[in-house]
């Protein structure tokens, strides 16, 4: 992540929902790129779990 991100990206989590083994999250991630521009993205993060572990991830981005 060193060398993808000149700086943590920012994450705005909108909504935050879990329910039967899932838990998906939806917002915004502000991002700076190699001349430093941000740039803006909307996002969707779904993880399944099972037995108290992370199952699976299905991870969704669009840049706005």
């Amino acid at each position: 992540m060193a060398i993808t991100y000149l700086e943590p990206p920012k994450f705005i989590v909108e909504n935050l929902i879990a329910e039967d083994g899932f838990v998906t999250a939806v917002g915004q991630i502000t991002m700076r790129d190699e001349k430093g521009i941000a740039a803006n993205y909307k996002y969707c993060d779904v993880w399944q779990f099972c037995d108290g572990k992370m199952a699976g991830l299905k991870a969704f981005v669009i840049k706005v």
